[in-house]
């Protein structure tokens, strides 16, 4: 009797062991309540290594996205998943790979990379003007910690290929590069010479998400005429032929 009973508990151990390794992502994401500003569509595989094939994540259209759920962080309340999305070759696509773990208020990033569609991204800046851009936004992240604010950040950023559109076409700028940091417990980026626009700013991005920008720019002189006409609408020029950023 003892023998079976044991063999009956090894047996009914293995069989839920088998339904948690075989738990269908689609089931189990039916019943989280995913931020309103991420959707997922087509959703297939386990929820320990599964694929959604579209997602739209603040707006912005991601495709192919594939997870691997690391099972033992969950035993401590937290969340560790490897994500791989979009494809890195392809310039019109948003593309993501690198480690995410989530807990209660924290958000930590290992080795993430991101490359994002300059016209995507133009839509959620508050320019004073429209700009028709291209090119793509790549920021590497080596280290993130945010929790109620932005506590470790090491990386940067860069705009590849950076063009912008004028009356005979496309103006090509260059690259742009910026640095990654938290300062005051906010995100800031900065951006430094050298580059075609004699760019250099500062975008501090506090935990309310409204950020402000302030810096200043000289346009090389070899750039159309029409780019140094469009820089006036930043005001006047400084004794130094700079004009001034700040919103």
């Amino acid at each position: 009797m003892k023998q079976s009973l044991k063999w009956g508990v090894l047996g009914l151990c293995v069989y839920v062991i088998f339904l948690v390794i075989k738990l269908p992502a689609v089931q189990v994401l039916g019943y989280l309540s995913l931020p309103p500003e991420i959707k997922l569509q087509g959703v297939k595989g386990t929820i320990w290594q599964g694929q959604a094939m579209n997602a739209t994540v603040q707006g912005l259209p991601v495709s192919n996205i594939k997870w691997t759920l690391d099972f033992w962080p969950l035993l401590l309340g937290n969340i560790s998943i490897d994500i791989e999305a979009g494809n890195i070759r392809q310039a019109d696509e948003v593309a993501f790979d690198g480690e995410v773990s989530f807990s209660s208020n924290r958000i930590q990033l290992n080795a993430v990379q991101v490359y994002l569609p300059t016209n995507l991204m133009m839509t959620l800046f508050p320019l004073p003007f429209p700009v028709k851009a291209d090119g793509r936004f790549k920021v590497d992240v080596a280290e993130l910690d945010y929790g109620q604010s932005c506590q470790v950040l090491k990386g940067s950023g860069q705009w590849l290929n950076a063009k912008v559109a004028g009356l005979e076409g496309m103006i090509d700028l260059g690259n742009f590069s910026a640095d990654m940091a938290c300062e005051n417990n906010n995100i800031v980026l900065s951006v430094k010479e050298p580059n075609s626009f004699g760019l250099s700013a500062q975008a501090t991005i506090p935990a309310n998400l409204k950020f402000s920008v302030i810096g200043r720019f000289k346009p090389d002189d070899n750039l159309p005429d029409e780019v140094q006409q469009a820089a006036q609408f930043f005001g006047n020029q400084d004794a130094q032929g700079f004009y001034r950023i700040s919103f």
